[in-house]
């Protein structure tokens, strides 16, 4: 009986090729560019769909890009990988949301997230991908009117249509607004395959809440959002599946050192819900404290102390003497990456701490105001723009470091 013939070694080297380009770091889409141009071979399997399926399944989740600040009445986005937007910078909006490969803008800046419905101060919404450049504008929120002087405060985030399990690969989006109007918490959500409109109004079946919405601090944990509401110890809870909204309460114990800080929601990697404060203590050392929401009760983790993850000088404020304010590192941000990622706002800049590995990394200076919005995305050159988008961020870091 014959031998088999031997495998085919140009297979051989084609799969090993795949399993190599598989293994370049997904928050370094400068290198995968490079890759392309080495071979018509390395192009093909490069933009191909299959490698872009598998390259996001190898990863699983996507990585964090970089980070926009909001700036008076425009946003800076601030690269942290080799992934530069062909528009680092944008006028006349702020960035209030994000999800993995787009960003939530509001095209009402300067004016705050309290306005008055039905008097000429209508709020649009855009959702931009820094990718492909694309900005699609929404049609104006249909907040309640209000009478006299009363106010309609809210929030707003984007997701993914597709919801857990996809690869954000040509998945579509949706915009969920929620607010509260008179003392009553409303919802509505805006979604391109139903129409292109937004939703009817749903207001909250009773009770009366006096909640505060500021940007930046919606996560997306489970099949659910969460909106921290500022002044009464109150989380809203926005339900995916059933469009409900309601209300979780959380409080710590009375201590005004921890109270008084800012306050950060967080999510884990299996879908539950946390909360994240810093606190100082007397004795000049400031405290990251993490609450885990389970079956129903927040478990408090074991405190970490920064001076464990960021250098001294960051530690310090230099607005105040050291007497007053001995420790004072503000939280910024959390980004749902696999490990999660918590900014901190310090006098050396804005720093990133991996949850998991208890590691820290300072990514740039302190610009503009309130929460930072963190950009995560895979960024894989499957179209000839997004290749080309990639060669320029390319060429552009080639040139940086020339200099």
């Amino acid at each position: 009986m014959a031998a088999a013939p031997p495998p085919d070694p140009t297979v051989l080297i084609e799969d090993l090729v795949e399993e190599f380009l598989l293994r370049i770091p997904p928050d370094d889409p400068a290198s995968l560019a490079r890759a392309a141009l080495v071979s018509r071979h390395w192009h093909r399997v490069i933009t191909g769909p299959v490698f872009r399926r598998r390259f996001r399944e190898f990863h699983r989740s996507p990585p964090l890009q970089g980070y926009i600040s909001n700036i008076h009445n425009s946003i800076q986005f601030v690269p942290i990988s080799s992934f530069r937007p062909r528009h680092a910078d944008l006028d006349d909006v702020i960035a209030i949301h994000s999800s993995p490969g787009r960003v939530l803008l509001c095209r009402r800046p300067g004016k705050g997230l309290d306005v008055f419905p039905g008097k000429g101060l209508d709020v649009f919404l855009s959702v931009w991908d820094p990718i492909t450049d694309e900005l699609r504008d929404l049609p104006a929120l249909p907040l309640p009117v209000v009478p006299g002087p009363c106010t309609c405060n809210w929030d707003a985030a984007v997701i993914c249509a597709v919801g857990e399990g996809c690869n954000h690969i040509h998945c579509g989006f949706k915009v969920v607004c929620v607010g509260t109007s008179q003392r009553r918490d409303f919802s509505c959500v805006y979604s391109p395959e139903a129409g292109s409109c937004w939703s009817d109004l749903i207001f909250a079946a009773s009770g009366e809440h006096t909640n505060s919405f500021e940007t930046g601090t919606c996560v997306h944990a489970g099949s659910s959002l969460y909106f921290l509401s500022r002044f009464n110890h109150e989380i809203v809870k926005y339900d995916l599946l059933t469009d409900r909204m309601s209300t979780i309460c959380f409080r710590v114990e009375p201590d005004a050192q921890i109270n008084g800080m800012a306050t950060v929601l967080i999510a884990t990697e299996d879908g539950r819900l946390g909360v994240a404060k810093t606190s100082n203590s007397t004795l000049g050392c400031s405290t990251l404290h993490l609450w885990i929401r389970d079956h129903e009760r927040w478990e408090e983790r074991r405190p970490i102390e920064l001076r464990m993850l960021l250098p001294d000088d960051a530690l310090r404020d230099p607005q105040f003497p050291p007497e007053f304010f001995p420790d004072k590192p503000w939280l910024a941000g959390f980004a749902g990456t696999r490990a999660g990622v918590i900014f901190f706002k310090t006098r050396l800049g804005y720093f990133v701490v991996d949850l998991n590995s208890g590691t820290s990394k300072n990514i740039g200076e302190c610009l503009g105001w309130g929460c930072i919005i963190p950009y995560v995305s895979f960024c894989t050159p499957g179209t000839l723009l997004s290749l080309c988008i990639l060669l320029i961020c390319t060429c552009t870091i080639s040139s940086s470091s020339a200099v």
